[in-house]
């Protein structure tokens, strides 16, 4: 048996991190829940203080998973002042491709095969081009756009993403195809309404996978809040996105594609709220039943990825924080090759043997060592034969089964880093980090976190901290981040033209325009148009990023191509009283 030092759960010198002081006035109560693959997660905080947690298997319905957990904590339901899910809905709905058939009415323009760009089984290319400053050169043919739009209704298509190239800096394509054809799907989606980012192949990616999510995100969403509502619960619900950032509930049904890879992001975001000190550099890794997602602090500050993440093989303009999943978790099959290789993952065939579950799995392992409790006959049932095949002894087998799994998580985050030393990423305030990233520990969450640390520590070669709560550090992480969402102004003063993609806004843009005039144009509309966006009143908002060329004809300047981009950053709300 291996026994557990106190220094490995505190290293750096830090002391426990409490859960924070109670503070004057009423308590607010914020719940977090977090619908893993194995596990649904869920913690209730009461005026910066943990109050209760709970964890239940996650089942073939998620609402009753999400009412289960809630119902297992215990949570002042009057008091309840906002509710925040992070979920892996839609991204299991893309992974296994269980979404209805979702249509792509796409126009690009001469020099460019559609065929290259198109996703799914109802794409569709038709005529009409915008220039790179937003000026129409070729029209759009109606009658074409509806004949498209008829294939995809026989194809039984239930949405529509449409697309057009540059629509970003003139949405009026696309504008005009959703007026042709909008009333003949339920679910019409515009590329330049998801972000304003130059990309066309990943907008069209971005938009197609967001009209074919969204039957399902709302079907979720409405019998999630119906749910919590017979609770008893009068709270707003929020959701997670990729980038470790909330937004509401209108605003997730609008955009559903934000939430995919939320699980990650929440495992960060609770490392984040949960880390030994704010301005550390480590790994976070959180090891699950079925998988383990790994991530990174820079100072106290996760990162993002640079142009946006991708799913399913599709790349998107959704931004998400740099993070990486591995199918190894706690309940991963272990298998034997014929040679004596020992495997753990990626496949998972539902509890270990020791909770009644068909395979050896490393918590099996774990039992026979003495480092979990659970039924250990059942457990040396099912790995014996394995030790035998492997020609090793049950004890041996059963460490070398968690130095495998361990080893195989750390060369995914040896390989991580080198890809972030290797490329350039964005710190959540997006600001380029210059120098190498070297990790100066680890940071351990999930539910076998405390049972594999010395292990983890050993393999890695650094200290590891498993902070308490890390086994509901994700519904954690959901329950404390702040809500986000960011919007791109394109100004160009010769056009005199003033445009803001995600918002549909449009206005003119005097000669006399400057780039700090966009700034203040900017922020403003951010905070205007809050509510729409799914940001809460309170949220600050920074510009992150900004550029301005000068047009000259001849020998006299005619005007300046602008652009800016605000956003609200990513974080924990600062009443958790662990930060203070």
């Amino acid at each position: 048996m291996i026994a557990k030092s106190d220094t490995m759960r505190r290293p750096f010198g830090c002391p426990p991190i409490p859960c924070g002081p109670r503070r004057g006035g009423e308590p607010s109560v914020i719940l977090g829940i977090d619908v893993g693959g194995t596990h649904t997660d869920a913690v209730c905080i009461e005026d910066g203080r943990i109050r209760s947690y709970a964890k239940t298997l996650t089942g073939d319905d998620l609402v009753a998973s999400v009412v289960d957990a809630i119902e297992r904590l215990d949570a002042a339901c009057p008091k309840v002042k906002r509710v925040v899910l992070s979920t892996t809905l839609s991204t299991n709905v893309i992974v296994e491709g269980k979404h209805p058939p979702t249509g792509v009415v796409c126009s690009a323009g001469p020099g460019i095969d559609p065929g290259t760009f198109s996703v799914g089984t109802c794409f569709r290319h038709v005529a009409g081009a915008m220039d790179h400053r937003g000026r129409e050169y070729i029209p759009i043919d109606p009658a074409e756009v509806m004949d498209a739009a008829s294939t995809l209704e026989r194809a039984g298509c239930q949405g529509v993403a449409i697309v057009s190239k540059f629509s970003v800096r003139n949405p009026a394509h696309e504008d005009a195809i959703a007026s042709l054809v909008g009333s003949r799907f339920r679910h019409v989606c515009l590329g330049h309404t998801l972000s304003g980012a130059l990309n066309f192949p990943r907008r069209i990616n971005t938009t197609y996978l967001n009209a074919a999510v969204m039957p399902v995100q709302e079907r979720f969403i409405s019998a999630v809040a119906s749910a919590v509502e017979r609770l008893g619960i009068q709270a707003p619900l929020y959701f997670l996105k990729a980038d470790g950032g909330t937004y509401t509930q209108d605003a997730a049904r609008r955009f559903p594609v934000e939430t995919i890879l939320s699980g990650p992001a929440a495992s960060v975001m609770g490392a984040l709220a949960l880390a030994p000190s704010r301005d550390a550099s480590v790994l976070v890794i959180d090891i699950g039943g079925t998988t383990t997602d790994i991530g990174v602090l820079v100072g106290g500050l996760p990162l993002l990825d640079t142009w946006g993440v991708a799913i399913g093989g599709l790349k998107t303009l959704v931004r998400g924080l740099k993070v990486i999943s591995i199918g190894v978790g706690g309940d991963s099959c272990i298998s034997v090759e014929d040679d004596g290789t020992i495997a753990v993952g990626p496949r998972r065939d539902g509890m270990p043997a020791c909770m009644g579950g068909p395979s050896a799995t490393p918590m099996d392992a774990l039992v026979i060592l003495g480092e979990y409790a659970g039924d250990t006959a059942r457990a040396l049932d099912a790995v014996r034969a394995l030790a035998l095949k492997a020609g090793m002894d049950i004890e041996p087998f059963c460490r070398k089964v968690i130095g495998v799994m361990v080893d195989a998580v750390h060369g995914a985050a040896k390989a991580f880093m080198e890809e972030i030393n290797a490329h350039p990423v964005y710190t959540i305030y997006e600001m380029l980090h210059p120098h190498v990233v070297k990790p100066e520990g680890v940071v351990l969450v999930g539910g076998p976190a405390a049972l594999l640390a010395e292990y983890v520590s050993r393999s890695f070669g650094l200290p590891c901290h498993v902070p308490e709560h890390a086994g509901v550090a994700n519904a954690l992480g959901a329950a404390l981040s702040r809500t986000t969402a960011q919007i791109t102004l394109h100004a160009d003063t010769e056009l005199g033209v003033l445009f803001c993609p995600e918002l549909g806004f449009k206005a003119a843009a005097p000669r006399s325009m400057t780039l700090e005039d966009l700034r203040h144009e900017g922020l403003r509309l951010l905070r205007e148009n809050a509510s729409y966006l799914g940001l809460e009143d309170s949220a600050e908002a920074q510009v992150i990023q900004q550029q301005a060329f000068t047009m000259v004809r001849g020998f006299s300047t005619v005007g300046a191509n602008m652009r800016v981009r605000v956003q609200n950053t990513p974080g924990i709300i600062d009443s958790w009283g662990g930060l203070g």
